[in-house]
């Protein structure tokens, strides 16, 4: 299991990013204070403040894959 903060800047980035994770399988959980979303579902993701980041919580074989494929919405903050 592993973590990435990530940092998505609009809803066209939340779609791309629920469709990127969508593709992979694992269970993949969104930590937003004190929630805990699923993020594959685009219906629990258009919840999320996208004004913060959020830590992206990654439990799967191929977490490696995933991180590679959702670079471009990693925040190194």
């Amino acid at each position: 299991m592993c973590y990435a903060l990530i940092k998505l800047n609009s809803v066209k980035d939340l779609h791309s990013f629920v469709d990127i994770m969508n593709k992979f399988p694992g269970n993949y959980e969104i930590i937003d204070g004190q929630f805990t979303l699923d993020a594959k579902s685009l219906m629990s993701m258009l919840s999320l403040n996208l004004s913060q980041p959020f830590r992206l919580i990654l439990d799967s074989e191929q977490a490696d894959e995933v991180l590679h494929s959702i670079q471009p919405f990693i925040s190194h903050e």
